[in-house]
């Protein structure tokens, strides 16, 4: 009888695991090689066959992080905002070109999660989370206020860091939420180690200028 309570428990919560996650967009990983081969072809970048070679050997390692801890990532960050994905499913390529990652079309920059690229690469959390970045765009669109009086009182910024204050708030948030303090730091580093230095004032301003949670604040309006 006790085995049989056990079992109904365990059953129950994984039903109830699944129930949180049905909400979620479907998330599909994949190398774009058709995409770096006409990227280096246009932009004349040079393409090392090994960074070819890893990403490919490396790719269910890569999917199998995601699987793990991206709908954690998105159920937390519809949890504090209070709204759902509005798109079903996202097509996430990986690309070893020379453009940078971005979120329309959602296309992630892997060379510097590589260890034939990079003598220092991206750890995997970092790794997931710019992915989770880029999605956190798709997200996002349409849930900051046009009215926003952050936005408003942060309007001599340029672009780059406007459209970053609430993402880099959110994702703030989730991560502190989840207890992922470590992984918060890293992404952070990461951020301010590119050569765009917006990204770096985008963080300035959520950790030192304005409390993050006025940023979600204004999400969940």
């Amino acid at each position: 009888m006790k085995l049989i309570f056990i079992l109904s428990l365990l059953l129950v919560a994984s039903v109830s695991a699944a129930q949180a996650f049905a909400t979620l967009p479907s998330v599909d990983v994949s190398y774009a090689n058709l995409f770096d081969e006409a990227c280096a072809q246009q932009t004349k970048y040079q393409i090392n066959p090994s960074w070819v070679s890893e990403i490919n050997t490396r790719l269910p390692e890569f999917k199998a992080a995601w699987a793990k801890d991206g709908p954690v990532l998105l159920k937390t960050s519809e949890h504090i905002v209070g709204k759902n994905f509005r798109e079903k499913q996202f097509l996430v390529s990986l690309s070893i070109c020379s453009l940078p990652s971005m979120g329309d079309p959602l296309l992630v920059n892997m060379r510097y999660s590589l260890k034939s690229f990079s003598s220092t690469p991206l750890s995997m959390d970092v790794t997931v989370g710019v992915i989770f970045h880029e999605l956190l765009h798709r997200y996002l669109a349409g849930k900051i206020p046009a009215n926003s009086k952050l936005l408003l009182k942060y309007k001599s910024e340029d672009e780059t860091v406007t459209s970053h204050l609430h993402l880099l708030a959110l994702q703030k948030a989730v991560y502190l939420k989840l207890g992922r303090a470590d992984t918060l730091k890293r992404v952070v580093e990461k951020d301010q180690a590119l050569p765009n230095k917006s990204y770096t004032r985008a963080w300035e301003i959520i950790d030192h200028r304005e409390s993050y949670k006025s940023f979600v604040e204004e999400l969940r309006q």
